[in-house]
């Protein structure tokens, strides 16, 4: 496996919000907007991450955390790979940074609080990962 990968900054502040199950599920989403966003569910728990200019704010959102940042792994991930994780989430616990990674069918994507991302790629990058930056953002 190759050891080391390029990570790229998603712009926005992200948050993660706990929702209800319920029929207004599907208009929560329609309003998440268009950037990075993701809907997990898990023992009857749903998790939906948005960009915080698309948080819903409405009975149906439980609780919430917000102030997040994002990046992911900016190449192609296949199955086989093994280790993507660990090795980004070993660097970070290294640098006594909390993550919240989840994945895509081809790719793994991290949130860490907004005041840690500097020193997340900081980290990052002296483990051996280059950083690029969403055309929207600046470094």
């Amino acid at each position: 496996m190759k050891q080391h990968f390029s990570i790229k900054v998603q712009s926005g502040i992200y948050s993660i919000l706990k929702v209800k199950d319920s029929p207004g599920l599907p208009e929560i989403v329609s309003r998440a907007g268009n950037g990075f966003f993701s809907l997990m569910r898990l023992a009857g728990e749903w998790t939906i991450i948005c960009e915080g200019e698309g948080v819903p704010y409405d009975s149906l959102v439980i609780d919430s955390s917000h102030g997040w940042r994002a990046f992911l792994i900016d190449e192609p991930l296949t199955f086989d790979m093994i280790g993507v994780i660990y090795k980004t989430t070993e660097i970070l616990k290294d640098a006594n940074i909390s993550v919240m990674a989840i994945s895509a069918f081809t790719t793994d994507a991290f949130l860490v609080r907004e005041d840690d991302l500097q020193p997340s790629l900081r980290a990052l990058q002296a483990g051996g990962f280059s950083v690029s930056y969403d055309k929207e953002m600046k470094p």
